[in-house]
């Protein structure tokens, strides 16, 4: 079965080769993405652009592209039947992996985006594993996906794991949003957290579950720890762990850099807010704290 990190890291392998293998379908015929939203059930835009995100999908709560999803995506697409075939059983995996992580505890999708977040910043502190497990990134899972199907893969397919780019491997999200807020979301103001670096906390509720964000812009040049956790707005204490982004670099005019969502679990019975605050990189304590609007949870 594995411990929980050897599972996430097939996860989070499985998920970067199967965002490859649908944006390379759709490449081969030379369709867009949103060809795929009346082709695959319950699909949307957003969702469709969070299965080709890869594994940075995990810090939402979208619905992963398993077995049944990569069928309809062959289906829609035509594909051969040899693509087919690995397209599914990838699917499978995903399955398989997802089935199993969510047996282990929960709130495992927050845990496991937050050890993506690690990786891609290169921080395994306190995990004593570096040394010890060679980079997940070595060993190409299609390969061992059409194995365990019965089928032979002739020739590694180079650059599998494209799907997240090592020159931004800095941070989980650094797209802007200046969309409305979403239904339920709740955040702060923009609010001067000093050096002029402003942070914004968001939190939500969504569908039993709660999920919170830190968001920065500050000057160009400037670089910074975020952090973000559940706060209880009564006792005015942190509930949860603290959830770090390191290294957030902040390259153009108005950029926002984005840490979260996460899944937090809280103790129920009370208000809770996201507590977001941020640092400079090599510097011990967090400061400039930010508190979102309170959610009942």
């Amino acid at each position: 079965m594995g411990t929980f990190e050897e599972l996430a890291d097939r996860l989070i392998a499985a998920l970067d080769e199967a965002a490859e293998g649908i944006r390379e379908a759709l490449r081969s015929q030379g369709r867009p993405q949103k060809y795929l939203i009346n082709r695959v059930r319950d699909a949307s835009a957003t969702l469709v652009s969070r299965w080709l995100s890869g594994a940075r999908q995990l810090a939402e709560r979208n619905r992963l592209p398993g077995a049944e999803v990569m069928r309809e995506i062959a289906t829609g697409l035509e594909l051969p039947a040899d693509q087919a075939r690995k397209l599914v059983a990838l699917g499978a995996t995903i399955d398989d992996l997802r089935r199993q992580l969510e047996g282990e505890e929960r709130g495992w999708r927050a845990r496991a985006a937050e050890r993506l977040s690690r990786e891609e910043t290169g921080e395994r502190a306190g995990e004593g594993e570096a040394a010890e497990r060679p980079s997940r990134r070595s060993v190409p899972l299609l390969t061992a996906v059409l194995a365990a199907a019965g089928l032979v893969l002739v020739s590694f397919l180079a650059g599998t794991f494209v799907g997240r780019s090592s020159s931004t491997a800095a941070q989980p999200s650094s797209e802007p949003e200046e969309h409305p807020p979403a239904d339920g979301e709740q955040c702060s103001p923009w609010t001067n957290a000093g050096q002029g670096v402003l942070l914004q906390a968001c939190i939500r509720v969504r569908e039993g579950r709660m999920l919170i964000r830190n968001q920065l812009r500050g000057p160009v040049g400037i670089r910074s720890d975020l952090v973000i956790r559940a706060y209880d707005s009564f006792q005015e204490r942190a509930v949860t762990r603290e959830l770090k982004c390191h290294k957030m670099f902040v390259t153009v005019e108005d950029q926002t850099q984005t840490c979260g969502w996460y899944e937090v679990r809280p103790p129920y019975g009370s208000k809770y807010a996201a507590q977001a605050g941020w640092r400079l990189p090599g510097t011990s304590v967090f400061a400039g704290f930010v508190v979102s609007p309170s959610v009942t949870w």
